[in-house]
């Protein structure tokens, strides 16, 4: 049996549909998507080959999508800005098992995760209500009865909110991962720095966190990349209004295609948010690789030694 699991016609025959599948659901639907994007088509005449005219009038004359682009950027700024500090020190937090209650609060985090974007946005649309919603609640009970307003219908306030409410949802998902990689943190380097003399923030700040790096890369890279997919909360919560001032990429795809017809000109947009994905994921990982280059190139550097490219790569 041994030796059958180890043919590789046995390998193949397991793993071709497995395949077969993947390559249906994930890079046929992609290229179908960016071949589509150079036609003019409403799902019912025949298409109707343009060339690159639905990205020129993307970039070039759409009245929209320079404002729903800088929606978008800000969307994912929050969320990375409001997630990944809650997320560690959450973490932090929580890893201590001899704290009370620790499973406890890691599920209760965790558990807006499980819930679909859609029940979240409606339960946060009531959290929001101008009048009765418990946001606004708690700003007049404690007097700051200005700050009060209908976030979602404020051209201002209205991308934020929804960012907000993502990262409310989410956090739990990255405490766990954190959770995952303080784990693996050796305790008796952690017991060596307390001995030194170093309180519970350099402990965090020295030791912890610069080997949580690997760690914060994978959250940056899903958050970045899921906050420019982002569409149920959005779609619940505000509709991409008022106006288009809380719309994302995502949901302007979504109405050029189903509800405006333009299935091409969706195309192109679904081909920038893949070109968009990929940079920045690219981007993210050299980003941190070239950080941690030059933390080890400046380890070795003040241990003495002479640093060597294939030694810190």
């Amino acid at each position: 049996m041994q030796k059958l699991l180890q043919n590789k016609w046995t390998i193949a025959f397991f793993v071709l549909p497995a395949l077969v599948v993947y390559v249906f659901v994930v890079p046929l639907p992609v290229f179908e998507s960016i071949y589509d994007s150079f036609f003019n088509w409403d799902l019912i005449s025949p298409m109707k080959f343009v060339a690159l005219k639905n990205y020129i009038e993307l970039f070039v004359s759409d009245p929209f999508f320079y404002l729903i682009l800088k929606n978008t950027v800000i969307f994912t700024i929050v969320c990375i800005v409001l997630q990944l500090p809650l997320a560690m020190l959450l973490a932090y937090w929580l890893q201590d098992r001899k704290l009370f209650a620790s499973k406890f609060f890691r599920n209760v985090f965790f558990l807006p995760t499980v819930l679909s974007g859609t029940a979240i946005g409606i339960l946060w649309q009531f959290l929001y209500q101008p009048q009765i919603g418990l946001i606004n609640v708690v700003i007049r009970m404690l007097g700051f009865t200005n700050f009060s307003k209908a976030w979602l219908a404020d051209p201002t306030f209205a991308i934020y909110a929804v960012a907000f409410c993502v990262s409310w949802q989410f956090f739990g998902y990255h405490m766990v991962i954190y959770l995952a990689g303080m784990s693996t943190v050796p305790h008796e380097v952690i017991e060596s720095a307390r001995m030194d003399g170093a309180n519970g923030w350099n402990t965090f700040r020295f030791v912890t966190f610069p080997m949580m790096r690997p760690f914060v890369q994978i959250s940056v890279v899903l958050i970045t990349t899921s906050s420019l997919k982002v569409f149920d909360n959005v779609l619940a919560l505000t509709g991409g209004g008022p106006g288009n001032d809380s719309s994302v990429l995502s949901l302007y795809m979504y109405k050029n295609a189903f509800l405006y017809s333009r299935y091409g000109y969706a195309s192109a947009i679904a081909t920038l948010l893949l070109i968009l994905n990929v940079l920045l994921t690219l981007s993210i990982s050299y980003a941190f690789r070239e950080r941690e280059v030059r933390r080890r190139r400046k380890v070795m550097v003040s241990n003495g030694a002479e640093p060597h490219l294939s030694s810190i790569v």
